[in-house]
Order: structure tokens, then sequence, then C-alpha cells
């Protein structure tokens, strides 16, 4: 799902930019360093967002947190 996002610069942060988003005011923060070099404070922007699922990812998630109930359930049972 590709969405566009209108937001403002509010501020520079500890190199941490913080965009406003127009439609409903919510904050956004994006390091410094990957932005466009001419974007500054009380600019105008449009981020363009892309969500995708990380299957790998996601499953890695899934079996680390399974080996750490297995890991509990095992430390209850000796008790």
């Amino acid at each position: 799902m590709k969405r566009e996002i209108k937001a403002t610069l509010d501020r520079v942060e500890d190199g941490i930019a913080v965009f406003i988003t127009s439609e409903s005011e919510v904050s956004l923060e994006w390091p410094e360093s990957e932005l466009p070099s001419e974007i500054k404070e009380g600019d105008a922007v449009t981020i363009c967002a892309r969500i995708e699922k990380d299957e790998e990812a996601t499953l890695a998630g899934e079996k680390r947190i399974a080996d750490k109930l297995k890991k509990l359930r095992k430390k209850n049972m000796n008790k």
C-alpha cells in the first residue's frame, strides 16, 4: 500500500527532523541526515510512504518469542 502524506517540517532537534502532518497534526520523526539538503524548517513536503509486510522478519520474531516462551515454561516446570 502506498500513500502520500502532506506535512510541514516543524523543527530539527539533535539530528532528528520533526514533521507535523497536515491531516491529523501527528508528528513524524526522521533522521536529518536522510533529508534532501534543500529542506528547511517551515517547508511543506510530501512524504511518500509504502507499507509492506516483511515476512522473513515476522517469522524470525515469532520464532524468537516462541523460543523465549519455551525457556520460561521449562524454567517454571523445574521449580
